[in-house]
Formats: structure tokens, sequence, C-alpha cells
């Protein structure tokens, strides 16, 4: 059997969710300006376990930091969405 690459596939927004034994993600794609309020359209669901979740946000961060480091400054966040979701960018990052 062939293997083929996955699709790549936008998202602009996720939901995330948290169960002693799962931890799931459904990544979402917001809809056109214009469209009205309509929800956001799920794009992929995502299940692991909680162990595989830490591992994966340890490495995100690391290659985060490697990236911003190569850039020679931070990812800015808007100051807006960090308030949104309750983050300080000094504190969480």
């Amino acid at each position: 059997m062939a293997s083929e690459e996955p699709t790549p596939i936008y998202c602009d927004g996720a939901q995330v969710g948290c169960a002693p034994f799962t931890v799931a993600i459904v990544f979402t794609v917001s809809q056109p300006p214009g469209k009205g309020t309509q929800l956001p359209t799920p794009v992929a669901d995502l299940r692991m376990s909680p162990e595989h979740a830490k591992i994966l946000c340890i490495i995100l961060y690391r290659q985060l930091k490697d990236f911003e480091q190569q850039l020679g400054q931070q990812i800015p966040i808007h100051p807006q969405v960090a308030q949104h979701f309750g983050l300080s960018p000094s504190e969480d990052w």
C-alpha cells in the first residue's frame, strides 16, 4: 500500500476538553466575514491520552521558543486575545 501524505488543514480556533483518560482537541475554522453569526466549522477532532497531550505541549513549546530565538523576537499575542483567554504573555510564556 502506498503511503499518502496527509491533507493540510487550516484552522483558526480550537476547543479543548480533558478527562481522566482522554484529551480532546477539536480544531475549527470560522465562517468568512459577511456570513452572519454562524458557529465555527470543525475541521479535525484529535483524541489522545493526557500523557501524550502533555508531551505534545512540551515539544510544541520548545519548537516555538527555538523559532522565536531564530527570529530574534517573541511571537506577538494581541492584547485583546490574551485578555479574552486570561493569558499573561510574561507569566504564561
